[in-house]
């Protein structure tokens, strides 16, 4: 909350030090100026995304510079000031917190700059278009696909993502919904904050206490680290083949994931491309710019990835591995 208060409490000085700036950002030569500010480049994902509005700006002729908060809404917030005060034409922001940014966001307004969110949205759907993935149609994707692994009938485990995230909330209520479908399934959720370490405690006690848990679904990839290893050390890695295998599904296609279907370790994942979501992201802001409208929430779709489409090279994992 200390962070939030001083953020508000600067808004009004950020304001007032905007007013004698320049009206527009571009560069001598014509090209727009925009600032892409990620949450955090400490994942593939995100630097995968950074790696899509790079070359979008390449194809669409604007200059953008990226920086990472590393996973710090305070330093999204002084980043956001100082590109402001270098007055840039507009923001591309991916949100280390939907309620702890926006007084980043109303920044940006009183400055009247454009502001588009990628990846995730800030609170009170405030910023002046989003590009996300469709979280919620992945998490049915996962479910479906794992209820039918296990023969439409038995007990999952849910890894959750952390209490009252963006992506976690969405890929739950999706999960849930897609189980409803199998009235034999039942769902054991348990949060395990999107970390590899308290998935792998969570799948050695859950299993341990409940043996007939018969599939896995994990909110990300990152958690089926954990949860293989988990796996490993009670036993429970029979091949794909075998009756007594545990599936386990997962969300994203990180490169890491593809390896672990080819292994059999993981019997699919639900892809979310960050290179189609940076290239609309940007292509989103540089519309803005041009006074064109553009749909206020624009959701790019996921795709189921099993054993037999994981070397399909278009695919993210792949694409970023190569």
């Amino acid at each position: 909350m200390r962070r939030i208060r001083w953020a508000v409490a600067a808004l009004a000085a950020v304001t007032l030090s905007l007013t004698g700036c320049a009206a527009a950002g571009s560069d001598a030569d014509g090209k727009p100026k925009i600032a892409v500010l990620l949450y955090s480049q400490q994942f593939e994902f995100m630097v995968a995304l950074a790696d899509g509005i790079k070359q979008k700006a390449d194809e669409l002729g604007v200059e953008v510079t990226v920086l990472d908060a590393q996973g710090d809404s305070s330093t999204q917030i002084s980043q956001i000031q100082d590109q402001l005060a270098k007055n840039v034409d507009a923001i591309l922001l991916s949100p280390n917190n939907s309620e702890e940014l926006v007084p980043g966001v109303k920044m940006i307004h009183d400055a009247d700059k454009k502001v588009v969110t990628v990846d995730s949205v800030v609170a009170g759907d405030i910023a002046d278009a989003a590009v996300a993935f469709n979280n919620e149609a992945a998490g049915k994707m996962g479910a479906e696909h794992l209820a039918k692994l296990i023969g439409e009938e038995g007990k999952v485990l849910e890894f959750q993502g952390a209490k009252g995230a963006y992506h976690a909330s969405l890929r739950g209520k999706g999960f849930h919904e897609g189980i409803a479908e199998f009235p034999k399934v039942a769902i054991d959720g348990r949060d395990s904050e999107w970390a590899a370490d308290k998935a792998l405690a969570i799948t050695v006690d859950a299993l341990t206490a409940d043996p007939q848990i018969k599939g896995l679904f994990s909110h990300n990839d990152e958690m089926v680290r954990g949860i293989v290893s988990g796996l490993k050390q009670i036993g429970r890695t029979a091949p794909a083949d075998d009756p007594d295998h545990t599936p386990v599904v997962g969300v994203d296609g990180t490169p890491l994931a593809l390896q672990r279907i080819r292994d059999g370790s993981e019997a699919a994942t639900v892809d979310q491309d960050p290179y189609v979501m940076g290239s609309l992201a940007l292509q989103t802001v540089v519309d803005l710019l041009d006074d064109k409208e553009v749909e206020k929430l624009q959701l790019t779709e996921p795709k189921l990835i099993t054993k037999d489409n994981v070397d399909d090279a278009k695919l993210w994992g792949n694409v970023f591995k190569s």
